[in-house]
């Protein structure tokens, strides 16, 4: 059985990730032509992604992952239908904990005040690797905007003809007698 890699996989070790790491990826033409093929596009013309682990200070080891993306994509315009070019950018921070760290991780936050931080769950990595590809299609899902208009498309209502009102209808029919 062949699993599905995704649209851009790149596994990183989690114990890696944890003593931190930089790692700039940059799609090539297939893979570009992929992953537009897969999220509608007309092209994507270019995508690129910075992204830093760290360690984050807790009770359990939590890497935290900050992405930093940029492209360029060709799309068909949400208004006119033409086609247009224009530049992709966007950000991405989460956690990732190992599974075997979850049920102690939960009982050791206890009763405390809660920070806009503590709301977001980390992701649960079960087979010891971060799948930092993953969280670069997730971060242009984000920056994708399937319906954007072109620069200057506005979009105006048709005129809506107005409804006949039932006194001109009668007054056709007492016409036609």
């Amino acid at each position: 059985m062949v699993e599905d890699e995704g649209l851009w996989p790149h596994p990183v070790r989690f114990d890696a990730a944890l003593k931190g790491m930089t790692v700039d990826l940059v799609a090539d033409e297939a893979r570009r032509r992929q992953i537009a093929a897969s999220f509608g596009m007309i092209s994507l013309d270019a995508l690129s992604a910075h992204i830093v682990t760290r360690a984050r200070r807790g009770h359990k080891p939590v890497v935290h992952v900050s992405l930093t993306l940029s492209g360029a994509v060709t799309q068909e315009c949400g208004v006119t239908l033409e086609p247009f070019s224009h530049a992709l950018a966007g950000e991405l921070e989460l956690d990732c904990i190992e599974g075997a760290n979850v049920t102690d991780e939960v009982a050791a936050v206890g009763e405390h005040e809660l920070s806009l931080g503590d709301l977001d769950e980390p992701d649960v990595i079960s087979d010891g690797r971060i799948d930092l590809g993953q969280y670069v299609i997730e971060a242009l899902g984000d920056a994708y905007d399937p319906f954007a208009r072109k620069p200057g498309a506005v979009f105006e209502e048709p005129e809506a003809e107005p409804e006949p009102s039932p006194f001109a209808a009668l007054a056709r029919l007492k016409r036609d007698e």
